[in-house]
């Protein structure tokens, strides 16, 4: 795929989010936060691979959270942090896609306690 991060004193735009340029890629209601990561992925031209490598996240996870299948995580805090991780790499607000996932996975699992820090 294309080229990795462009270093910010460049000048260039990084990963080519001048495509996004004028788009408002904040959390619409009802799309999953997923849905919304792999939209900006894909407009990007990245595949999972090229996600993986970056972010040092296995492709199994990424596809979990691609998916919204919070409950193949073995707890909150990797499925937020993974989400916070790719939402960094394709240009989307790290927060709200951590509080939706958060409000995902908890919903998933119900009966678990919520700590804190994640």
């Amino acid at each position: 795929m294309g080229e990795f991060p462009l270093s910010a004193s460049s000048g260039d735009t990084e990963r080519g989010f001048a495509a996004f340029e004028g788009v408002e890629l904040g959390l619409t209601p009802g799309v999953a936060p997923g849905t919304l990561l792999r939209q900006a992925r894909e407009a990007l031209g990245f595949a999972l691979a090229d996600v993986a490598r970056h972010t040092r996240i296995t492709v199994r996870n990424l596809e979990a959270i691609e998916r919204g299948a919070y409950q193949d995580f073995h707890g909150r805090i990797y499925a937020v942090g993974f989400a916070r991780s790719y939402a960094r790499f394709v240009g989307i607000a790290e927060q709200p896609i951590a509080i939706a996932v958060r409000d995902a996975y908890a919903q998933a699992h119900p009966a678990q306690q919520a700590h804190h820090w994640a």
